[in-house]
């Protein structure tokens, strides 16, 4: 998932005639969308030491120009390592790119081991935890044998070279994203007189990425106080409360609390410093989370674990699951990771990993504590990169991706301001490598910037860029889709009454909408990452209770808790639209119950035995809150 000088356009080196395939591209229409289809066979290893060929599935889109392109075809590279690129643009997130192929034949492939491109397949590290898969990938690389080593980005590079040389086309264009945008970077350097254009979207460095997180760390603070820019008025800095909070459990060993399962079952639960950045770095595919995150800090320093403890729960369905291997092959994420990323220990050194581990005490020992903060350094060796890959059996030698200067052409730089998997700071290094890149930060946006820009900012500029038109130079600042929540109440008498109410039956209805908008909130991770289950979504309320929302956004809730002691029942119909309509029953121990009817979001009935009506101000949309205004999810 995760270094400048002038150089002319040309290269000798860059010219140099690909190796030639043994059969050419021969297209057949296949499926939707205006797909052809086309099979590609290469070596598994180009120097002939390793028997075995590959088949790339390479699909093609033609320019919707009458008469045909005008310019080179665009190449699109998918992230992971691992994920299926005809997956992810196979279907409607090609209107993502439709700006593209007005003028430009559209060519999306699968690497090698990804996908329809002869899946990689090792059934022991899809069924891990990907935050600590250390010895399901050491039985992944028994099981790849000698094979292993065939899956790093010069790989990828040299099918793609052997794809350009298929299709007939003197250049073409790239457009990668997160990983991608490292195969891009080294194919660019590799082969610098074949590229016409960049398009890189949340950068990998070409020799990246870095294990420790170092980066990603880096930029916490900027992103904390971004997000909680005039919004956090619960705390004086976000910053120093994530750096108390790390202090703290340093000293405990873990945070320990209970939380609530999808079940609605009460359960024991402990959390980590690595745990901690794992929650922070899933809020770059899941905003609804990251803004959860300062005010759950903020409440478990007050002595309140279970808001942590529950976006736990959350980023582990972003980071830890791996994803179905159609859509994303574990076996090439962890033999790309560790076949090429810089190891902070030697090669050489054998598959142990207590010697790995000692080795990489010792290099982190050189780093300054301040590069840490505001975690610390045991927070980097629990790394779940260096996890993945303490047992791999590397080659003598990492994969070269060549030192030579980058092309002199037209690069757009497109990342997220949120981002942390693939920091601003990644891209600025980058372009500078370039003497015509153009970068654009969208505001408010996380990982995947193009796909997950609320504004459309970004995808305008990729859009201009590729028709060769003039890019603008920033995104105007955007009204956040998910301002910062306050630690959660610990009782009634901390939630404010409703507008137009008073009493305790004032605080009980504005628990009730508290409580809906916590559950629109808590489902948002599952709604973006299993889009196709009949269940948008099940989970279990911050106090108490479970809840269940299907597929035709029909919510219903089993005695859930947002604030202790007000537990809501009942189901509404088209839950958080305008027209969202259906029955609650409030109970519990903190206030008086009753019944309450909802029309779109005024709430009436009797709590105790009085009438009461007031507009909840719950949730909008579920799905309009989970999907860009582009309306494209989020890209892995």
């Amino acid at each position: 998932m995760r270094r400048a000088a002038l150089v002319l356009p040309v290269l000798v080196a860059g010219l140099a005639p690909a190796a030639p395939a043994d059969a050419a591209l021969r297209f057949e229409r296949c499926g939707s969308y205006g797909f052809a289809c086309a099979r590609l066979s290469v070596p598994l290893d180009r120097a002939g030491a390793v028997p075995g060929r590959v088949s790339l599935l390479v699909k093609r889109v033609r320019a919707r120009r009458r008469g045909g392109a005008t310019r080179p075809p665009l190449v699109v590279l998918a992230g992971g390592p691992g994920q299926s690129a005809t997956e992810s643009f196979g279907g409607e997130a090609l209107g993502l790119l439709y700006a593209a192929y007005r003028s430009r034949d559209l060519i999306v492939f699968d690497q090698r081991g990804t996908g329809r491109s002869e899946l990689l397949r090792c059934r022991a590290l899809e069924h891990a935890n990907l935050l600590d898969a250390g010895r399901p990938a050491a039985a992944c690389a028994r099981r790849l044998g000698a094979r292993r080593v065939f899956f790093t980005t010069r790989d990828s590079t040299d099918d793609l070279e052997a794809i350009r040389a298929e299709l007939g086309a003197e250049r073409i264009a790239l457009y990668g994203t997160s990983y991608g945008t490292k195969v891009a970077l080294a194919y660019a350097r590799r082969f610098p007189g074949r590229v016409e254009r960049l398009v890189l979207d949340s950068l990998v460095e070409v020799d990246g990425p870095d294990l420790f997180y170092l980066d990603a760390i880096a930029a916490a603070p900027r992103v904390l106080r971004a997000l909680c820019r005039a919004a956090c008025r619960w705390t004086r800095d976000p910053v120093a409360d994530l750096a108390m909070l790390v202090d703290t459990i340093a000293r405990r060993g873990a945070l320990r609390g209970r939380f609530v399962d999808g079940r609605g079952r009460r359960r024991a639960g402990r959390l980590t410093r690595q745990h901690l950045f794992t929650v922070l770095l899933a809020g770059d595919f899941d905003p609804a989370l990251r803004a959860a995150f300062p005010g759950a800090v903020r409440a478990a320093l007050g002595g309140d674990a279970a808001p942590l403890l529950r976006l736990r729960r959350r980023a582990f369905a972003v980071d830890a699951e791996p994803p179905p291997p159609r859509l994303l092959s574990a076996a090439v994420y962890a033999a790309t990771t560790c076949e090429e990323a810089p190891l902070p220990w030697s090669r050489a050194t054998p598959p142990d990993p207590a010697e790995r581990r000692r080795q990489a005490e010792a290099r982190a020992a050189t780093i300054p504590d301040s590069a840490f903060r505001p975690f610390d350094r045991a927070t980097s060796l629990a790394s779940d990169a260096l996890a993945l890959c303490d047992r791999w059996p590397h080659a003598p030698a990492a994969p070269d991706l060549g030192s030579g200067p980058m092309p002199d052409v037209p690069v757009l730089l497109v990342e997220g301001e949120d981002d942390l998997r693939t920091p601003v700071g990644n891209a600025e290094r980058t372009a500078a490598l370039f003497p015509r890149a153009r970068m654009v930060v969208a505001r408010a946006t996380g990982h995947s910037a193009i796909g997950s820009d609320f504004s459309g900012c970004a995808l305008r500029a990729f859009a201009r860029f590729v028709q060769l038109r003039p890019v603008p130079r920033a995104c105007p600042r955007v009204r956040r889709a998910f301002r910062p929540s306050p630690p959660p109440p610990g009782r009634l008498g901390e939630v404010a009454r409703l507008r137009g109410t008073s009493g305790v039956r004032g605080r009980v209805l504005a628990s009730v909408g508290l409580t809906l908008r916590d559950v629109a909130e808590d489902s948002l991770t599952e709604l973006i990452f299993d889009p196709g289950d009949p269940d948008i979504a099940r989970g279990g309320g911050l106090r108490a209770g479970s809840y269940r929302i299907d597929g035709d956004n029909t919510l219903e809730l089993h005695r859930v808790a947002f604030v202790p002691g007000v537990r809501v029942s009942g189901r509404l119909e088209h839950f958080g639209e305008r027209g969202q309509r259906g029955a609650l029953r409030v109970s519990g121990s903190a206030g008086p119950g009753g019944r309450l009817r909802v029309r779109g979001q005024r709430a009436s009935g009797r709590l105790g035995g009085h009438r009461v009506t007031a507009a909840l101000n719950g949730p909008s949309s579920v799905v309009a809150l989970a999907t860009p205004r582009n309306g494209l999810p989020p890209l892995r």
